[in-house]
């Protein structure tokens, strides 16, 4: 009997804890420890297209107009993004980008931010040994649980945000996106790693060239030649960058299945009165979009990451809740044995 009892006690002790775990392991472990940016992260992706416009910078600081003008040139960008360090539900992620335009570097940056690993926004909260940017919205992805709603971007080249507007669903690479769309108009490039690889300057005879022969209106022209004497020499250049984007987005994981960019870059002149910016040539017109391969990778660790959530947040919740109430259940129906000898009860006594 004693036993029996002490059986009794042991199942549903051990199945209300194993109850309690699967609880613990679908509401607290999955939506605070799994459903968040992994802290080994390192998403490598690739891009190509065309150039359909590119400035030589060296050609242009010759003054040699006719040949600084390059025409659908192949463009590649490899991407990584990858996690450098974490602090509680803080990230340090990286992202870095190389530009080539027909195999030969054209840009290279790489940008650091400190981000919430659920939601993806920038977090404040983070080591004061990190050097991050003080960016706004989403930086390198979009967060665990997107929903079809608007998000706000960050767009590093000019320092500014623009909207991430959802548009559709879509199939990607066998798997169910969302699909955003961003639109950028000409705003003012300031980051300094993008303007390392533009030219600063230019002489202000090739700018008197840009107002003879360009490709500018008439009034432009004439803007130009009016305002070139107020101009030093050489004359400093300043950039507008304007695009046209679409990512497809997982939503469980917030994973970007694949891109697709369409950006134009400006040079101009400020003119010293009034601070208004003349935009005088096209520094590059291009269209780019993830690689097939870059798809299917994207795709397959979507998946994984989906497979994790899936196995910790439902497949052991449920095993381990059903092991705990079958346990109670045997424990309950344990019967007490009486000692021998004992005689049964007469129910008529």
């Amino acid at each position: 009997m004693r036993t029996n009892m002490v059986l009794r006690s042991v199942g549903v002790v051990v199945g209300l804890v194993l109850i309690a775990c699967a609880f613990v392991l679908a509401y607290v472990i999955t939506p605070n420890y799994v459903v968040r940016l992994p802290d080994d992260t390192d998403a490598k992706r690739s891009y190509t297209g065309t150039f359909r416009t590119l400035l030589d910078a060296q050609e242009v600081a010759k003054g040699s107009l006719a040949t600084a003008v390059k025409r659908n040139v192949p463009l590649a960008v490899e991407r990584t993004v990858k996690v450098e360090e974490t602090s509680g539900n803080t990230a340090l992620v990286s992202d870095s980008r190389t530009t080539t335009a027909a195999g030969n570097p054209v840009e290279k940056t790489d940008w650091k931010y400190a981000v919430n690993r659920k939601t993806l926004e920038p977090s404040g909260s983070h080591p004061a040994g990190w050097t991050v940017v003080d960016a706004q919205g989403l930086t390198v992805s979009w967060p665990l649980g997107a929903k079809k709603k608007t998000y706000t971007g960050w767009r590093p080249e000019t320092g500014t945000t623009t909207p991430l507007t959802y548009a559709r669903t879509e199939n990607r690479s066998s798997l169910s996106t969302y699909v955003y769309e961003a639109n950028l108009p000409p705003t003012r490039i300031t980051d300094p790693q993008v303007l390392a690889g533009l030219p600063p300057a230019v002489p202000r005879t090739t700018l008197a060239l840009v107002a003879q022969l360009g490709t500018l209106s008439a009034a432009a022209k004439e803007q130009l030649a009016a305002l070139l004497p107020t101009l030093s020499d050489p004359v400093p250049l300043s950039y507008t960058l304007a695009s046209a984007d679409t990512f497809w987005i997982e939503p469980e994981t917030g994973s970007v299945i694949d891109t697709r960019r369409s950006q134009q870059r400006v040079a101009g002149v400020i003119a010293p009165s009034n601070g208004a910016f003349l935009p005088l040539l096209p520094v590059s017109d291009v269209f780019y979009q993830q690689t097939p391969e870059s798809v299917k990778d994207a795709a397959d660790d979507a998946d994984d990451g989906h497979d994790a959530i899936m196995l910790v947040g439902t497949i052991l919740p449920i095993v381990v809740g059903v092991v705990g109430a079958l346990l109670v259940a045997a424990a309950l129906l344990i019967r007490r044995r009486r000692p021998r000898g004992t005689p049964t009860p007469d129910p008529d006594a």
